[in-house]
């Protein structure tokens, strides 16, 4: 199964303003739409809460989360979620946060959908827990991508 981590950043790896995205990028929310779309996502708790439409739809929504959230597939480990796909035969997954959530799958992921939001935002209390110089050594960049002139899309796949 392939594990694929999904999110969005500013230059300061900043991901979430108290609770929600720290800015409206139309083209980066196409972009992480035609990713994910017919796929399953997995997400932490915070993240569940965050989203504007729940679940998002054409898509398996997984929380994890130490209490069973309603309306929603939930599992109470990272681990027991994997075991639970991989017995399912599931072929894909994306992780698309929040930060503990990225942590707990960063060792295992084979890809990083990273976008570079062009905007600052200086409610941004949440970051993204790892630093480019580490992704750097694990993985390279496979595609670059001009979204629009705030956003820049890039794939990286891990180096075996």
């Amino acid at each position: 199964m392939e594990i694929h981590l999904i999110w969005a950043q500013d230059e300061n790896k900043g991901i979430g303003a108290n609770g929600k995205l720290p800015w409206h990028v139309p083209e980066d929310l196409q972009n992480f739409k035609k990713i994910t779309t017919n796929s399953t996502i997995v997400m932490g708790r915070k993240t569940w809460d965050s989203l504007p439409i729940k679940p998002l739809p054409n898509r398996r929504n997984i929380v994890l989360s130490q209490k069973a959230q309603k309306n929603v597939e939930t599992f109470s480990s990272g681990e027991s979620c994997i075991k639970k796909l991989r017995l399912e035969k599931t072929e894909k997954i994306f992780i698309i946060g929040g930060r503990s959530i990225y942590s707990l799958f960063y060792n295992q992921a084979h890809f990083l959908h990273i976008t570079k939001i062009h905007l600052l935002n200086i409610n941004i209390n949440e970051y993204f827990p790892i630093d480019m110089l580490d992704i750097k050594q694990k993985f390279f960049k496979m595609n670059e991508k001009k979204l629009s002139s705030q956003a820049t899309y890039t794939l990286w796949k891990k180096i075996n």
